[in-house]
């Protein structure tokens, strides 16, 4: 399998590290081909094991072997955003030298692959943004609330808030969808799956306001 190396997280986990492929085509592989793991959860360039029973030696390395190319299952999502509701867009176009219609062209022009879902239940982190509009650190001092369907970029990767909670990204636009919801178990966005943001005015999005992903 290469230089992956298997660190224990304690009697029932571990973690697969120095992967020779997305953690998230890691991950699809054992759930298909190690049905006796009880999760198996994708970061960005590590995947979490969690099991009841002790795992024959050498079960994990021989799966993946089985499977050295990873079948992608992934699904296309389109969001729509209406970027007019941004509240940090004038801000980003300043610091990162563009107008306000290149950043929503730049922005909505390319799908995004999810590479791990994490943070609070159904962040999906994105990427990567092209380089017009990638490299913002974090904003310098984070908010208290951001709003659920808020979309926001930092760094090269961007996200949707999937619910109301404190973040530190800068907020360029906000979709009218429910983009996940705990209490139905309702999570669309999987690791591996891609996003494309798609472009909408005020009117539609106040058609949209609620409906679900």
């Amino acid at each position: 399998m290469g230089p992956m190396r298997i660190e224990r997280l304690g009697e029932n986990a571990i973690i697969l590290v120095d992967l020779d492929r997305p953690a998230y085509k890691v991950a699809e592989s054992l759930r298909r081909r190690v049905p006796e793991l009880l999760d198996v959860v994708a970061a960005y360039e590590t995947v979490g094991l969690y099991f009841d029973e002790p795992l024959v030696p050498g079960r994990i390395e021989a799966a993946l072997d089985q499977d050295p190319e990873g079948e992608s299952a992934s699904v296309m999502h389109e969001i729509p955003v209406c970027y007019g509701l941004g509240e940090d867009r004038g801000e980003v176009c300043e610091r990162l030298g563009v107008s306000e219609a290149e950043l929503v062209a730049r922005h909505s022009e390319q799908p995004y692959r999810c590479a791990a879902v994490g943070f609070k239940p159904g962040f999906a982190y994105l990427g990567d943004l092209t380089e017009e509009i990638a490299g913002l650190p974090r904003r310098p001092t984070p908010r208290v609330r951001v709003a659920a369907g808020s979309v926001g970029i930092t760094g090269r990767q961007t996200a949707v808030y999937p619910c109301e909670c404190p973040g530190g990204w800068w907020l360029i636009g906000k979709t009218p969808l429910i983009v996940a919801d705990p209490d139905t178990d309702f999570f669309p966005i999987a690791a591996g799956d891609e996003v494309r943001f798609v472009p909408i005015d005020v009117a539609r999005f106040q058609e949209l306001e609620g409906s679900r992903l």
